[in-house]
């Protein structure tokens, strides 16, 4: 999931389209690269801290 540069919603990379705005999404490999390793990042730090209180 990644936010449209137009109407700053959530949308799924996957799509060529905002499924808000209609905007057509032009990402390179490397951007859309990028954006889902932050993605995943993200979410493994969210799983960390959580693992972390469950263990306190």
């Amino acid at each position: 999931m990644i936010k449209c540069t137009n109407c700053s919603k959530v949308t799924d990379i996957q799509i060529q389209r905002c499924i808000h705005c209609g905007k057509i999404l032009t990402y390179t490999v490397a951007e859309k690269f990028d954006i889902l390793a932050e993605s995943v990042e993200h979410a493994l730090k969210k799983e960390l801290e959580a693992r972390r209180k469950m263990r306190h």
